[in-house]
């Protein structure tokens, strides 16, 4: 198998996995949203810069991903929930070639394949390339810069411009998709050469070319902000956003929680796959790897406000690390490994039976995750496949059987799984429902939510939703004589009704997720509700 049929092939499986779904879960978090009207403000607009999402000017995160957005969505001439995610499938694939072809140049052809395949079924990184942020385009710039940093490193001698030139605009690609988060190769390598040279291997990173390649690059972006206002950039962005938001005391239980969930299912292997490595530390090849995956979780780990998706960008080391591991040490840790063997069997079982159950057995399992029916038997079949071929792959050191048996589980569960949950999800989060509720009573005119973001209305009303901050500017906007609609949950809506006189009236109340949004507005005809004591307050 050559390159770049090695490349092909994993990108075949990535794509066969990310693409398909592409549009079918409606768009609800703000935190997804806020991106899509950013992209399409631009492209109605044709505003690049002097974006503003419910009238205020969106600087928080830098403008590559809105772009791509706008761009993927020009040939059908409006976003759409499938071209907004689009360039979220691209990047997913594009990490996963990029980390074979770091694999196939440290590891080899065969462990190369494999650690693409293992990255592109790993649930942490699957799943995130379903959601519409800019993680994923980090962490696809994270990859090409580190493939761009193993082929210097291989060419020391005799290294020719274009890998570090790469190295420093893909560095500049990540941070122009979401900030300083993108400056991660240059720690990685910092830290890795460190080890290998001492600090005068920090010289090796240095390149005059890449360095004003990558500065020209983040210039097109950082000028206009700073144009539109370089004091409220400084405040507002990099100190707020960039800075504050992340300091505090971090949390690192729910850290190593979120971090077992994401490596999905190499977690299982983990402990044998680390122990291995720290053996080999004093390889070069290893040693890569291992801080790759290493400075990747450790820089989340003080802080404050972590997420989920902070994660992601350590998911290819981890891949690269396992199919080393299997390739080269998997006969190790004898004892271990068996031991490990018959626990996964256990688990395996377990599963099996709780899949099997005719009714849920917690909120954590789906309906179609209960009891056996068509809709269940890919998911039995996978866990089937999954627990054989790790139990039997530990058991007698057969790597094939592990890699290939995990990642073919993997597929069908994630690849079947994904159309189940966004059903699900859908039926749930039903805002095109809600915003045609609103629309209904609003009859083209103003609409304000309190309590929440809920960008999603703006998206599916198609047009700006006014938030109402506190309690006085929901009351404004209550009493204008035009009587505007308002939109906000059932908790909020319950603490208005309990310290305020005014006269609204609930027109709808829908279920969204696990709470109630509720549709209000003033009318003659609602009778001021009775005040109950002032220790009652509205909680947005």
């Amino acid at each position: 198998m050559s390159r770049l049929q090695g490349a092909l092939l994993v990108a075949a499986v990535a794509a066969l996995l990310v693409l398909p779904p592409l549009g079918q879960r409606v768009l609800v978090p703000s935190d997804e949203v806020r991106f899509v009207l950013y992209a399409r403000d631009v492209a109605e607009r044709g505003a690049p810069f002097d974006v503003r999402v419910r009238a205020k000017l969106f600087r928080e995160k830098p403008p590559l991903f809105a772009w791509l957005i706008a761009l993927s969505s020009a040939p059908v001439g409006r976003v759409t929930e499938a071209t907004a995610q689009l360039p979220v499938a691209l990047a997913a694939i594009a990490a996963v070639v990029f980390t074979f072809l770091a694999g196939d140049r440290l590891l080899g052809r065969g462990p190369g394949v494999m650690g693409g395949l293992a990255l592109a079924t790993t649930y942490g990184f699957f799943s995130h390339s379903q959601f519409i942020l800019p993680d994923m385009l980090v962490v696809a710039c994270v990859c090409a810069a580190m493939y761009a940093l193993v082929v210097v490193w291989q060419r020391a001698e005799r290294v020719t411009w274009p890998a570090p030139v790469a190295f420093y605009v893909a560095i500049a690609g990540a941070v122009y998709a979401k900030g300083p988060v993108g400056l991660l190769p240059f720690l990685i390598g910092g830290v890795w050469l460190w080890s290998e040279h001492g600090a005068a291997g920090l010289r090796r990173l240095w390149h005059l070319g890449g360095a004003l390649a990558g500065a020209l690059v983040t210039l097109t972006w950082v000028v206009p902000f700073l144009t539109m206002g370089g004091g409220t950039f400084a405040e507002a962005v990099i100190w707020e956003d960039w800075i504050r938001w992340y300091v505090g005391r971090p949390r690192i239980l729910n850290l190593l929680i979120d971090t077992a969930v994401m490596c999905l299912p190499w977690t299982a292997v983990l402990p044998l796959v680390l122990a291995a490595a720290i053996r080999h530390r004093r390889e070069p090849v290893v040693r890569l790897l291992l801080t790759w995956f290493l400075v990747s979780f450790l820089v989340i780990l003080p802080i404050a406000n972590q997420r989920t998706r902070y994660l992601l960008p350590m998911t290819p080391p981890l891949a690269l690390l396992v199919a080393w591991w299997a390739a080269a040490e998997l006969h190790a840790f004898r004892l271990a490994r068996r031991a490990l063997a018959l626990l996964i069997l256990a688990v395996g079982a377990v599963a099996l039976v709780g899949i099997a159950w005719p009714r849920p057995l917690g909120a954590w399992q789906p309906p179609y995750l209960a009891g056996l029916s068509l809709a269940s038997l890919p998911f039995v079949a996978a866990v089937a496949v999954l627990t054989a071929s790790m139990a039997w792959g530990l058991c007698v050191a057969a790597p094939r059987v592990l890699m290939g048996g995990t990642v073919v589980a993997m597929a069908l569960a994630l690849g079947f799984g994904i159309w189940q949950y966004n059903r699900d999800f859908n039926t749930a989060h039903d805002f095109p429902r809600l915003a045609a509720a609103v629309e209904q009573h609003a009859n083209g005119g103003d609409v304000a939510v309190f309590g929440g973001r809920w960008f999603a209305l703006d998206y599916y009303l198609g047009r700006r939703v006014h938030s109402a901050e506190t309690l006085a500017e929901f009351t404004d906007f209550a009493l204008r004589p035009e009587r505007p609609v308002l939109v906000t949950n059932g908790r909020t809506w319950t603490g208005i009704r309990a310290t305020t006189n005014l006269g609204l009236c609930a027109l709808d109340e829908q279920p969204m997720g696990s709470q109630m949004m509720v549709i209000v507005q003033a009318s003659p005809q609602c009778p001021p509700a009775p005040r109950t004591p002032a220790s009652s307050t509205a909680r947005p």
